[in-house]
């Protein structure tokens, strides 16, 4: 199994943006080849912080994922209206590696 993160900061005033086009995205990417599960946390103290975090079969799967059109959008929102993201991260066999964007 692949777990990948990305931790994000939007800007206050284009939260309702942000999570609203993630909203839209979730259940598309689910239902991915290779999706085990994707969630948005968001951080109970800072409400425009937030965690993405998704489980993947394969690596394989991982990657077709980020050539895939909702990855795109999803990207191009957190592009756009976060003023902070971390790398988007991936953890295998407990080794943590910074995936390559498409």
């Amino acid at each position: 199994m692949i777990v990948n993160t990305s931790r994000i900061t939007v800007y206050p005033e284009k939260r309702a943006e942000f999570l609203q086009t993630v909203a839209e995205l979730i259940e598309p990417i689910k239902g991915s080849k290779g999706c085990l599960t994707f969630h948005l946390y968001v951080d109970v103290t800072d409400e425009n912080s937030s965690l993405l975090i998704g489980e993947w079969e394969t690596e394989s799967d991982l990657n077709d994922y980020l050539r895939s059109a909702d990855f795109a959008i999803l990207h191009g929102a957190i592009t756009v209206l976060s003023r902070r993201s971390s790398d988007f991260k991936a953890i295998a066999n407990g080794v943590t590696n910074t995936i390559q964007e498409a």
